[in-house]
């Protein structure tokens, strides 16, 4: 669906018509490369010291909504950490689970915000894979697409593995599945506006998580009497 440049010139593809200077190509052309998770210990042993947050497939859809959830807190090998640590502009996608209703390739776009809403540096489990971009305007676009491949159950087609734990093929999909390419021009600026809005999205779950540590700390205090609020008071 091309209607935000349909008065624009159009030129045919293998894939039909496309916006002039757009391309058909495949993921693998914006994507720099893709790096296994970890899962280390449950607490320090020997080398494994440094303390990370390790997000699993499980708690992707909550931290996608800006909330913090219940990743695992773990500890892996310093050399580990230093190659596995996410950074802005960085994808994760599940690559092992689902079910016979859910596929695997669930994805969270790590931004700057959400990795200073944890106090450790995170990381993704094993099960997972990170997808670093060539460019950072990749990014967005990148996520975007993803996320309608597994909402349109597209990766069903890509997994492998009938009994047991699925698995997502992502080398084939990544370098087989044909796409349109957007101009540069376009995916910097479709990235400029997806980030604010994605900006946003994290900042008011950060917001409720806020809230909800208050009202936990407040409703046992107000519950047993070591709190009290004068009924005049209240409005």
């Amino acid at each position: 669906d091309f209607e935000p440049f349909k008065d624009g010139e159009f030129e045919e593809s293998e894939l039909g018509l496309i916006p002039k200077e757009w391309r058909v190509g495949t993921l693998d052309e914006l994507i720099n490369e893709t790096l296994g998770g970890d899962w280390g210990k449950d607490v320090p042993q020997g080398n494994y010291s440094e303390k990370v947050v390790c997000i699993r497939g499980a708690d992707i859809p909550e931290i996608a909504k800006g909330r913090k959830g219940n990743p695992a807190t773990r500890y892996i090998l310093k050399k580990n950490l230093e190659k596995k640590k996410l950074s802005g502009n960085e994808i994760i996608i599940e690559i092992s689970g689902g079910s016979p209703t859910q596929s695997t390739g669930r994805t969270i776009l790590i931004t700057k915000e959400l990795i200073n809403s944890f106090k450790e540096p995170i990381i993704c489990t094993n099960f997972c894979r990170t997808i670093r971009l060539k460019e950072d305007i990749y990014s967005s676009f990148v996520y975007s697409l993803l996320q309608y491949l597994y909402n349109e159950k597209i990766f069903f087609l890509y997994e492998n593995g009938t009994t047991g734990i699925k698995n997502l093929d992502i080398t084939t999909l990544f370098g087989q599945y044909q796409i349109v390419i957007p101009s540069k021009e376009v995916l910097a600026e479709y990235h400029s506006m997806y980030s604010e809005f994605l900006r946003y999205v994290y900042k008011s779950g950060f917001e409720c998580n806020k809230l909800s540590e208050i009202r936990d700390t407040l409703l046992p205090k107000l519950m047993s009497g070591e709190i009290r609020v004068p009924v005049e008071e209240v409005v």
